[in-house]
């Protein structure tokens, strides 16, 4: 295998070196700084905070993809897998309080409702439904974090093999062909 600019030589194809890290970097440092001057414009410290981190994450990206070290991914791939734990445990949560909502009610079919029984029941309905599509957005947008993850994760396996490389060490970096 040799390393030819960023090009991949493998067997007798050039596989070029994934650039969708580098377009994750790109998009967390300009969403993190849209985020950033929103933030401080209405006072929301706790959004500072969270996109001053996303701004860091993103230029983590770049760096490790301009200097080809492999250990600016790391603090992408860290915080990614906490916030996808995060989001699978709120997921399956919600899932569990909409099922739960709505057989909490027994509905008696003899039972004459009145208006504010009525009320009730069609706000737990709804709120289950809610809870159902919060969670399909969710893991919608958990399947997005998911397969950025995985295209920082090559990346970063990729970048410990140029790294390798250029010390004189043998590393294969398998390609899957798609």
């Amino acid at each position: 295998m040799n390393l030819l600019g960023r090009f991949v030589i493998v067997g007798t194809k050039a596989e070029p070196i994934p650039t969708g890290a580098l377009i994750i970097g790109y998009l967390a440092l300009i969403l993190g700084i849209i985020g950033l001057l929103t933030s401080v414009t209405k006072g929301n410290g706790q959004g500072i905070v969270s996109n001053v981190l996303s701004v860091i994450i993103g230029g983590c990206i770049l760096y490790a993809d301009k200097s080809h070290k492999p250990i600016g991914y790391l603090p992408y791939l860290i915080v990614t897998a906490i916030g996808i734990s995060i989001s699978t445990v709120f997921i399956a949560l919600f899932v569990i309080m909409a099922i739960f909502g709505l057989y909490s009610e027994k509905i008696d079919p003899e039972r004459h409702y009145y208006a504010w029984e009525d009320l009730q029941r069609s706000f737990s309905i709804a709120m289950s439904q809610m809870l159902f599509v919060m969670a399909a957005v969710m893991a919608f947008v958990e399947c997005i974090a998911i397969w950025f993850w995985m295209v920082v994760y090559r990346a970063y396996q990729h970048m410990k093999g140029v790294e390798e490389y250029d010390r004189g060490q043998t590393y294969q970096v398998k390609f899957n062909d798609v």
